[in-house]
């Protein structure tokens, strides 16, 4: 493969990927098909990262005097302030979304199940015709632990209509 296609490929993939990470960032943001666009758009910025140091390695040559114009260092700096300035104003402690989901996640079943609106018997048969095992687990973590499965998809089982 030649030079320029390489260049031609990580300048492609880049751009598209962007546009991608973009939309599903944006989304995200305001909480559209977010059911959708979270796994998409992390799996993606993943291969964003990639496909960025693809790109700078081909484009090594015409890339190499942004790096030295004050520009590029004040965008860079600037970037950083905004970064440092959300993290240190991050909500200290917990996260209440994490304490409430562990919570769920932890407590008795019955009391899981009654936040689901569903009882036990239900939840059983559910859970059985997919082929997972209460056993003596008292919590959804211990029958994902027991199940080796993950305990957002005990609740997604018990909560499908």
């Amino acid at each position: 493969m030649n030079k320029f296609l390489k260049r031609d490929i990580a300048t492609s993939l880049t751009t598209f990927l962007f546009v991608v990470i973009a939309i599903t960032g944006s989304l995200m943001f305001f909480h559209i098909l977010d059911n959708y666009t979270k796994d998409l758009h992390e799996i993606l910025g993943l291969a964003f990262i990639a496909i960025v140091f693809f790109h700078v390695f081909f484009n090594w040559k015409s890339m190499k005097s942004y790096f030295t114009k004050k520009t590029f260092l004040f965008s860079g700096i600037l970037i950083l302030l905004v970064s440092f300035g959300f993290i240190f104003n991050a909500p200290k402690g917990d996260n209440p979304k994490r304490t409430i989901i562990d919570s769920v996640l932890n407590a008795p079943i019955k009391d899981s199940l009654l936040l689901l609106n569903t009882n036990l018997k239900d939840a059983k048969e559910k859970l059985e015709k997919e082929g997972i095992k209460i056993g003596k687990a008292i919590s959804f973590e211990e029958i994902a632990n027991q199940n080796k499965t993950s305990p957002f998809r005990i609740v997604g089982i018990i909560t499908k209509k």
